[in-house]
Order: structure tokens, then C-alpha cells, then sequence
């Protein structure tokens, strides 16, 4: 940045050489003791001057221009670490569409107030000093009455600034709804084709659309009428140099080549004073801009790190958790406790929403529990340091999301080490690998955003897949097999005792998933009402028992007709 403001400094400075050049040409012409070496003399002095702006004009360009946009990269690359540092519960509470909109539409203003904004406010001030100095030298009576129109000028800038921070700040609002009203549409494009309500997503995104365009012509109504304000008052000054100079000259107070040297000057001084309103423009959405950027960056997490790291026992501990979530008041968990030893296989069964998905976000800190309720190698997870706690967890989670790469690159998310081989037996020990090998690209097959290409049952199998990647000490399968038949879940099942020696946390509503871990917990409204291993749950009648005789049923039902039995091996 310094070194760009130094070219432009010089390039300011050759700018106001011109004019006195201009001056002695003109002068000399007049009186009539212009020589032709001295006509050829002063032309090459402009060419030469011209040159060096050129030089001088690419030096600060190119610093001024480039530093803006590594500022403009350093504040995405803060904002991107800060959002990915931000709990759950932020994105709960704050839409995509909105948070797109900052990464956008306000880095690029911060940028253009942080670059063009500054070099022209410099640029402004340099030119505006430095001619009035020399046009006070030249005639101080002369420059009074030029710069009359000023003092208005002062007055429409402040008040014209704060009306354009307003409604920038108003047409940035405008603006992240309709990318929250486009973010939601597209991402939603299947539900909206399912149902054929295109009519009505184009009638609600033409609304959006229009109440950004109508804030952005109240804008552009604004500035529309500063500059010409702005401009009218600085030719303003031209007509009083002409009316107040001309008279000069005609009387010989001045000679012709000054007149012409001030009007020069004058003319230079009246793109500082165009410039005030551009800058104050460019200035005060930059400004509503990092406004809005500073609420995002000022957020703190709800999740403060522990401080204690090494390694821990994979073995759980509940002691008495109630919890309600952040904002609620009901709770989802009230007075569960279990324990599970390390290298043991939990199972959690009830009804939808019983609070079985609540008990592991808790255990990765997804949530924060209450302290002194949840405990891994009996410390309180809260004192565990947050990225310790986590990477003990390969999840698979109810909600299977893939990225936009390959069914490769998925399963190797979050593990720099795995090779293609390790992909490979991943890919068996989830049941998937001979499918994959029916796609034209085997495990390089680009799975489209969200992993729309695959069906159900194989992006949950690309997600078991991926929980195995990181060599977790605890295996979470939160209803990992919803979409696939039985069979393959028993196959997959098999799969994963070679990949033994963690502790697996088993949720589900099928009691086939369940029936061999060592230790099944109830849930139901919130409560654990029941625990034990199968056979003594089956024992003890119950909740768990009905749930077992019903789901036997069903799948006595299935077998004998032929219609519900014909479901393809794979996916549910």
C-alpha cells in the first residue's frame, strides 16, 4: 500500500507540472519571443511528464489494487475460519442464503472501501492541497471567489452521507433474502418438481426480487442526485474563474498563459471535489458492509474449548443428563445415566423423538451438556480440548450428506492417509464396493451435490464407509441401515468386526440392529425407561419386547408375500 501511494503521490505531482508548462508556452507565444527550439523544448517536457505518470500510474495500480484484494482474501479466509469455528446452534438460528450474501456482496464492498476508496480519498486530498496552494500563490483574491461554492459542497456531503449508509445497509438486507430465497429454492428444487409449485417459488422469488430492486432504486435515486449536486457545484466554480478571471486578464492584472495555467488548476481541483461524493459512496457501504460483517465476526461460539488433551479410555458414562436445547424451554433429556466400557457396543432404541440422536451430539459436544453429566474415560467431556473429543468419533449421521466429489474422496473425508487400497476395503466392509465397481468411473464416479446421483442406501454405505476412514475409537451409526434390507445390514455388520477395538454406539428402530450389543438402553419421551441386553429386555416384557414381536411380525408378513418381499438386495 505504501509503496502504491507513493506512485500515485507522483503521479499527482507530474499532473500539476503540466499546467505551468502550459503557462510559459502560452506567455511566451503571446508576448512573441517564442522560439521553435523552446516550442519543441516545452512539448518534450509534457511527453516526457506524460511518460513518467504512465510509469508511476502502473506502480500504484498495481500495489493499491492488489493489496485490496489480499485484504479482501484475508478477510474471507477469516470469515470462512470463524463460521467453521461457530457450533451448530449458529446455523440453527442463521440461514445460508444470508450468511452467502456476507461472503459475497459485503467482502467485495469492504474491499472497494479498503482500495479504490482510500487511494482516491488520498488521491483527493494530495490534488485538492496542492492546487490550492499554487492558486493561492498565483493570486489569493482569485482563489476566493473559485472556491466560493465549497462550503455548500461540505454541507451536501454530510447529510448525503448518512442517507447513502442507510440505504446500502437496507439494499444489503434486500439482498441476502433473495440469495436465502434462491438458496432455499434450489436446494429444495426436487420438492418443488415433486409437487409442480414452480408457479408459486417464481411468485415468491419475483417479490424478493423486487423489494431488492426497489431498495436498490431508492439507492441509486439518492445517489443519482448527489453527484449532479456535487458536479453542478464544482462547475460553479469554473463560471466564477471565468466571470472573476476573464476580467483580470482583461484589465492585465494577469497575463493569458496564468489564466490559463489557473483554470488548469481549477479544472484538476474539481475531481477531488467529484471525488468526495464518489468516495463518501464508496465509503459508507464499506462501512454498512463491515457492520454486518462485525455481528457475524463478534459472534462467539457457544462451544468453549477444554483444555485437557492425550489420550483417553473410549469408555461412556452418563450421569443424570437433562438437557433442553439452547432457546427451548421442554426438555428432550431428563435423568438418563449408563455406562458403557470401553470397547463395548451400545444400542439405542424408542420412539422418534425420544432424545436417542440428542444423547451422542451431546457426546461429541455438538450441543454442550450440562457439566458434570457425560464422561469419557471418565473425564468430563466438557474439559476435553474440543478437537481431541471429536476426532475420538467417526459419525454417521440420520441425515446422510456427501460433498460434491468423488464416492473416493467422500469416503476419505476428514483422513489425509488413506489409500486407494484402504478405499477399496472400506468400500467392501460397508457392502458397497461391487457396486461401485458397476459405475463407468468405479470409485472416481463424481456423486453430484448432496450425493444426489446415488440412491438412499448407497450414500449411507459411502457414510459408514467414511466413519471408518479415521479409525475412530467410537463408532457412531445413528440409523446408518434406515435404507438398506436386512441382509445387507447383516453383511455390513459382518464387515465391521475387522475393524474392531472401539467402542460402537448403535441407534436405530429396527431391533435387528441392536439385538447383539452388549448393552441396550430405552428411550422414551426423553426418559430411559429401560436397560439391559436383549434377551433380558425380552425377559422383563415391556416397551422393548412389544416393539421386538411387532417388527417379527412385520417380517413374518414380508417373507410370505411375494409383493413386499421383492425389495433388491442393497437398498430398502
Amino acid at each position: 500500500m505504501a509503496i502504491g501511494m507513493v506512485g500515485l503521490i507522483g503521479v499527482d505531482a507530474l499532473q500539476l507540472v503540466i499546467p505551468k508548462i502550459t503557462q510559459y508556452v502560452i506567455d511566451d507565444l503571446a508576448r512573441g519571443v517564442a522560439t521553435i527550439p523552446r516550442i519543441w523544448l516545452l512539448g518534450g517536457g509534457i511527453v516526457g511528464v506524460a511518460v513518467a505518470m504512465a510509469g508511476c500510474r502502473f506502480v500504484w495500480r498495481y500495489f493499491i489494487i492488489r493489496s485490496s484484494h489480499r485484504i479482501e482474501r484475508g478477510l474471507r479466509q477469516e470469515l470462512y475460519d470463524h463460521l467453521v469455528g461457530l457450533s451448530p446452534q449458529f446455523y440453527d438460528r442463521n440461514k445460508v442464503g444470508d450468511l452467502m450474501a456476507h461472503a459475497t456482496n459485503d467482502l467485495n464492498a469492504v474491499r472497494m472501501a479498503t482500495g479504490m476508496a482510500s487511494l482516491v480519498t488520498i488521491d483527493a486530498m494530495f490534488l485538492a492541497i496542492a492546487c490550492i496552494a499554487i492558486m493561492v500563490s498565483m493570486d489569493a483574491r482569485l482563489t476566493l471567489f473559485a472556491l466560493l461554492p465549497l462550503p455548500p459542497l461540505s454541507i451536501v456531503m454530510l447529510r448525503f452521507g448518512s442517507l447513502v449508509h442507510d440505504r446500502f445497509t437496507a439494499v444489503q438486507d434486500a439482498f441476502s433474502r433473495l440469495t436465502e430465497r434462491a438458496q432455499e429454492s434450489f436446494s429444495g428444487i426436487r420438492v418443488v418438481k415433486a409437487y409442480g409449485d414452480e408457479e408459486t417459488e417464481y411468485r415468491h422469488f419475483v417479490e424478493t426480487a423486487g423489494r431488492s430492486r426497489d431498495e436498490n432504486v431508492k439507492l441509486g435515486r439518492i445517489w443519482g442526485l448527489f453527484e449532479p449536486l456535487i458536479g453542478a457545484l464544482a462547475l460553479g466554480s469554473i463560471a466564477i474563474l471565468i466571470g472573476v478571471g476573464g476580467r483580470m486578464v482583461v484589465y492585465g492584472r494577469v497575463t493569458l498563459g496564468e489564466f490559463v495555467a489557473f483554470f488548469s488548476y481549477l479544472h484538476t481541483l474539481i475531481w477531488p471535489m467529484m471525488a468526495v461524493g464518489w468516495v463518501v459512496n464508496i465509503l459508507q457501504r464499506g462501512i454498512a458492509s463491515m457492520d454486518r460483517l462485525q455481528v457475524l465476526f463478534t459472534t462467539s461460539p457457544d462451544i468453549h474449548d477444554g483444555q485437557l488433551t492425550g489420550p483417553v479410555a473410549p469408555s461412556i458414562d452418563v450421569r443424570n443428563l437433562t438437557f433442553s436445547y439452547p432457546g427451548g424451554t421442554t426438555a428432550v433429556l431428563n435423568g438418563v445415566s449408563f455406562s458403557l466400557s470401553a470397547g463395548a457396543t451400545l444400542g439405542i432404541v424408542g420412539r422418534t423423538g425420544s432424545g436417542k440422536t440428542t444423547i451422542v451430539e451431546l457426546l461429541q459436544r455438538l450441543y454442550d451438556p450440562p457439566s458434570g453429566t457425560m464422561f469419557i474415560g471418565g473425564v468430563d467431556v466438557r474439559d476435553l480440548a474440543v478437537g481431541e473429543l471429536r476426532s475420538l468419533f467417526g459419525y454417521v449421521p440420520q441425515e446422510t450428506f456427501l460433498f460434491a466429489m468423488s464416492i473416493a474422496d467422500n469416503i476419505a473425508f476428514g483422513s489425509d492417509s488413506v489409500s486407494r487400497e484402504e478405499v477399496v476395503a472400506l468400500g467392501k466392509a460397508a457392502e458397497f464396493h461391487q457396486e461401485v465397481m458397476g459405475f463407468p468411473e468405479g470409485y472416481d464416479t463424481l456423486v453430484g451435490e448432496r450425493g444426489v446421483t446415488l440412491s438412499g442406501g448407497q450414500k449411507q454405505r459411502v457414510a459408514i464407509a467414511r466413519a471408518l476412514a479415521v479409525r475412530p475409537r467410537i463408532l457412531v451409526l445413528d440409523d446408518a441401515f434406515s435404507s438398506v434390507d436386512t441382509e445387507t445390514e447383516a453383511a455390513i455388520q459382518a464387515g465391521l468386526t475387522g475393524y474392531g477395538g472401539r467402542t460402537t454406539i448403535l441407534i436405530a428402530h429396527r431391533i435387528s440392529t441392536v439385538r447383539s450389543a452388549d448393552l441396550i438402553i430405552v428411550m422414551d419421551d426423553g426418559r430411559l425407561i429401560d436397560s439391559g441386553t436383549h434377551d433380558a429386555l425380552l425377559a422383563r416384557g415391556g416397551f422393548y419386547a412389544e416393539l421386538f414381536r411387532m417388527q417379527q411380525r412385520e417380517e413374518a408378513l414380508r417373507l410370505d408375500d411375494p409383493h413386499r418381499s421383492g425389495a433388491p438386495r442393497g437398498d430398502a
